[in-house]
């Protein structure tokens, strides 16, 4: 897995617009369960690709998971409507 990380990387040094690069590698670092680099990475595809919004509505989703598997969040409320 790394080492797709690693190529998904290096693609991006040399294109860091790609639009596949950047959702490969979110795609890649979400497998890995780094979910915080998943999120930067997707937050960097919509300030490229404004017309994306599928994907930024996922990223909070992401950000959460992230605080939760990063210990984070000690207490999780769910409120219901």
């Amino acid at each position: 897995m790394e080492d797709r990380i690693d190529y998904f990387e290096r693609m991006l040094a040399d294109n860091p617009d790609n639009p596949i690069g950047l959702l490969a590698l979110a795609n890649e670092y979400g497998k890995a369960e780094r979910y915080e680099d998943e999120a930067v990475v997707l937050e960097r595809y919509v300030l490229r690709h404004e017309d994306e919004c599928n994907v930024r509505q996922h990223i909070p989703q992401i950000r959460f998971r992230a605080q939760l598997t990063d210990g984070g969040i000690e207490r999780v409320e769910v409120v219901s409507a």
